[in-house]
């Protein structure tokens, strides 16, 4: 049995004598195919000495057309202890100031968002992740872009154990 395209322009597939029909298939994720295509995929990075009032990272969508979709985020520190994610509202983060890293070299975009590290003025609210590390230790949690960030919409993690040395990296994309 022959499957037309249903387009006329004569391309046919055929079935196997089970009905099936085989196909190649390439899969890839949503931020690696806004990445190649659209050039609007962004990665975050902090790496400081911060005190425990303080975020090691704040991020908040500025974008007043697209979401920011957090794919995933990792959290390390040379102390042993916790530390949560959380999404404030309302903030005005001071800090130090971090500039997306666009994944597509070459397409010249820039991140429509306000980072922070060592960010004061943040108010832990709506938190969605709990953890707790051993000194050393990177744990990264894969959210598969269920984390969406509105227009100001924020994020934020925080290290409950004072390090001298904490890093933090958040990678998302934009979709409209």
């Amino acid at each position: 049995m022959l499957i037309e395209d249903g387009k006329g322009t004569g391309h046919r597939a055929e079935v196997t004598d089970d009905n099936f029909l085989r196909t190649y298939s390439q899969t890839e994720t949503e931020m690696s195919h806004t990445a190649e295509h659209h050039g609007d995929a962004y990665i975050w990075t902090a790496s400081k000495d911060i005190n425990t009032t303080d975020s090691i990272i704040w991020i908040r969508n500025d974008s007043t057309t697209q979401n920011l979709i957090i794919e995933c985020f990792h959290v390390t520190n040379n102390a042993a202890g916790s530390w949560f994610a959380y999404c404030p509202t309302g903030t005005t983060a001071d800090g130090d100031t971090i500039t997306g890293v666009n994944t597509n070299r070459s397409s010249g975009n820039v991140a429509l968002a306000t980072c922070r590290a060592d960010a004061t003025g943040t108010t832990p609210a709506n938190h969605i992740f709990y953890g707790a590390g051993m000194a050393s230790e990177t744990v990264t949690v894969s959210l598969h872009g269920s984390l969406i960030l509105g227009y100001l919409d924020e994020f934020a993690i925080d290290i409950t154990t004072e390090p001298t040395l904490a890093q933090a990296t958040i990678m998302g994309y934009y979709h409209t």
